[in-house]
């Protein structure tokens, strides 16, 4: 799990572009540059809170009725706009898509998440700072509950500076049994660890990568076995490896699930 690129335009122009450019009835079109006063306002704090890290302390505005209808109906994920934000979000510089949903680095990317909600925030249905790549299973699991009175649930993969140091580790049982943890090893900010606590338990991560892990053996199995024909010394097996996941570290980081797991696994006693 690493940080993820944010949007690097403007959101309220692009908030703006999105009531001008699709919504064809005139007086839901009108209601919605009424509110543009109030919006201009919120988008304006979102950003401060966003850039200082405090979504926590941001407030609702609190629109109901047409309002807020007319803003909900901002979003679809079959609008053009919408659509075209996500191929960007999940484009790297190499520009090659990276399809992984980010909360989870499982599943595949299926809709944009929106980090507060937008049933509670209407105001930011289409704030692209507020729109996460996200696999189904995630958004199902995070729902509308972003905190709780003391902290924030989930991390935002583009605010939250990821730490550096491993948090994420795996106890080898055997080539078939092992258990996912989180420990603190390395003195990472103790709210900021709540915050990793709560988003891998409350999607589950830990059962999951376990869930998924076979694949994840099967295909050290095959590296292994394909080495075997031009590397017999064990050492010299064993560095080539590592070699080899240390260029997908680099990539995915070093809290990625199967990084970890494959790190652990070819520095036990099953495979060498």
């Amino acid at each position: 799990m690493k940080n993820i690129k944010c949007f690097p335009g403007d959101a309220l122009t692009f908030h703006k572009s999105l009531v001008n450019d699709s919504l064809n009835k005139e007086d839901i079109k009108n209601n919605l540059i009424q509110n543009e006063h109030i919006i201009t306002t919120k988008y304006a704090d979102y950003k401060l809170k966003f850039d200082n890290n405090n979504l926590f302390a941001i407030s609702a505005h609190g629109f109901d009725g047409e309002d807020k209808i007319n803003l909900l109906k901002l979003y679809s994920s079959q609008r053009k706009s919408i659509i075209n934000l996500k191929i960007e979000l999940t484009t790297n510089e190499f520009n090659q898509r990276i399809n992984n949903c980010p909360n989870c680095t499982i599943e595949k990317v299926a809709s944009l998440d929106h980090y507060i909600p937008k049933d509670e925030f209407p105001e930011f249905s289409v704030n692209p700072i507020n729109l996460i790549p996200c696999c189904s299973t995630c958004n199902s699991k995070k729902k509308e509950k972003w905190k709780d009175d003391q902290n924030l649930l989930f991390l935002n993969l583009y605010s939250d500076i990821i730490p550096s140091a491993q948090y994420l580790f795996v106890n080898i049982v055997s080539k078939t049994e092992f258990i996912f943890e989180l420990k603190n090893m390395s003195h990472i900010d103790l709210n900021l660890f709540k915050v990793i606590e709560s988003h891998y338990d409350k999607l589950n991560l830990l059962q999951r990568f376990r869930e998924d892990s076979d694949e994840v053996i099967s295909e050290l199995d095959i590296l292994i076995s394909s080495c075997r024909d031009s590397i017999i010394d064990d050492i010299e097996l064993q560095r080539f490896i590592e070699n080899h996941y240390s260029k997908i570290e680099a990539r995915d980081g070093m809290n990625n699930w199967k990084i970890v797991l494959v790190k652990a696994m070819i520095n036990s006693s099953i495979y060498f």
